[in-house]
């Protein structure tokens, strides 16, 4: 099943389609506050352009890091 790409908002199993991870991953994340998300009573939600800018952040930090060390 594929993550429909008008969804703004998305459930752990569906961000676990989107990024290709566990679902037990995502739990590991958000609870830890490694990704942007909202805890609404037991439930975790994540909004797709939040996430979508959180990858893309992430890329250019390790993109950086990778840079720093060559010089």
């Amino acid at each position: 099943m594929e993550v429909d790409p008008d969804v703004d908002i998305m459930n752990v199993h569906d961000l676990a389609e989107y990024l290709r991870l566990s679902e037990a991953k995502i739990y590991k994340l958000a609870n830890e506050g490694q990704i942007p998300a909202l805890r609404m009573g037991k439930v975790w939600r994540f909004k797709k352009d939040i996430i979508d800018e959180w990858i893309r952040l992430m890329t250019e930090q390790g993109l950086q890091a990778i840079n720093h060390e060559d010089n």
